[in-house]
């Protein structure tokens, strides 16, 4: 197996002086992380629900097409700290930096920090009934399942009988998320335009009254929501997709209050289109917390990987050093919601910028954390770690 360089010399330099390190790791002794913690946490799982997290981990740690990059050496060296074998490609990994990334399996475990909680997230219908009260939300058409449509308002029985005005329709599957088998629906008086990010059959077209048959053919359950419109801002990027701020929150152990650990935009592309999914080549954008300004864009898949980009790369259009309008009050809102949810710890939220608001898409129990560790390890913020230590996921 080829050597993969990275193993043996930081690809990066650190962004902070080396007397500023030893100040902040003074200042937060306590949530210091020992070198080699990961291996520890690997050898300390033990419960049946870990050793069931850790079994899919195997799973995909030698399904991983990255694995035939490392040699033996390399590859026993990412099992046992917990990363799959793209995270030395993407993160460039190696036996200096290491401690400061959160983990494949960490980012695994973070699912039983909600505990039972956890339901509001991995359904959608719940979702909105529970997150509804409190944010703007989709709204639910209509949802298939066991081979029925179930509808949530009048306005599919109207698009079944074909006497519904020209609208936007999204449908996905009702449980889980990755952004697979989504559907963008236009309907058009007796007719409907469907794009999906399928590759084999990505668009065509159907009578609307044949709709219901799309999906109660389906083998997993569907939700159908009203198309959200975004905002000038994030339709100026790239708009041939909704583009998505995932904001990645947990409450302090300290204080009790929400605390926002990081903030990325995604934007769409031609590789990922229909949506601005990040695993299918969409970028990823860092925000700094502080102003809203964009950083550097940074794609997984794709053609459009293993580059930095300063503006996007099929629009043009100038990325880094961007703000996001109305960003503090973004904020003060995405807080204040999570305050109204005091049972929830940990949520990574997907927000669709409008002009003035936004709409709270999805929320996800266990974010997914590539995009946010792509540009910069999450366990350098000493807040997160002292949240991962309370919770028992780190050692």
């Amino acid at each position: 197996m080829k050597r993969d360089t990275t193993f043996w010399a930081p690809k990066h330099a650190s962004k902070t002086h080396p007397d500023a390190q030893e100040m902040e790791a003074a200042a937060h002794s306590d949530t210091v992380l020992p070198k080699g913690h990961h291996k520890r946490l690997m050898e300390s799982l033990k419960e049946t629900d870990q050793l069931a997290l850790l079994k899919r981990f195997t799973l995909d740690f030698h399904a991983d097409p990255d694995l035939a990059r490392l040699s033996e050496e390399e590859a026993q060296f990412f099992y046992e700290r917990g990363f799959l074998p793209e995270k030395a490609r993407l993160y460039g990994l190696n036996r200096d930096n290491i401690d400061s990334y959160l983990s494949d399996v960490q980012r695994w475990l973070t699912r039983l920090v909600n505990g039972s909680y956890s339901i509001v997230f991995n359904n959608k219908i719940l979702f909105d009934q529970v997150f509804g009260q409190y944010c703007n939300v989709p709204r639910t058409v209509a949802v298939c399942r066991q081979g029925r449509v179930i509808p949530h308002t009048d306005l599919w029985l109207q698009i079944a009988r074909g006497e519904s005005e020209p609208r936007m329709l999204v449908a996905k599957p009702l449980g889980g998320g990755g952004g697979g088998s989504v559907y963008f629906i236009r309907i058009d008086k007796r007719h409907a335009v469907v794009e999906t990010n399928d590759a084999i059959n990505p668009r065509f077209s159907l009578r609307s009254d044949a709709l219901s048959e799309l999906f109660t053919s389906q083998r997993v359950p569907f939700i159908i929501n009203e198309y959200v419109q975004q905002g000038e801002f994030s339709r100026r990027l790239y708009p041939l997709t909704v583009n998505t701020v995932r904001v990645l929150i947990m409450r302090d152990v300290q204080s009790g209050e929400p605390y926002i650990v990081r903030a990325v935009l995604r934007v769409g592309n031609s590789e990922s289109y229909p949506i601005d999914n990040f695993s299918l080549g969409g970028l990823s954008i860092e925000i700094d917390l502080e102003t809203g300004k964009l950083g550097n864009a940074v794609a997984a898949a794709g053609r459009f990987s293993g580059q930095v980009w300063h503006a996007h790369p099929d629009t043009g259009e100038t990325l880094t050093g961007a703000s996001i309008p109305n960003w503090q009050e973004h904020k003060y809102k995405l807080k204040a919601l999570f305050s109204k949810l005091p049972y929830l710890k940990y949520c990574g939220f997907d927000l669709i910028l409008r002009d003035h608001d936004f709409v709270v898409l999805e929320g996800n129990s266990y974010s997914q954390v590539r995009l946010f560790q792509m540009h910069e390890p999450l366990l350098d913020d000493a807040t997160y770690r002292r949240f991962l230590l309370a919770e028992g996921l780190a050692a």
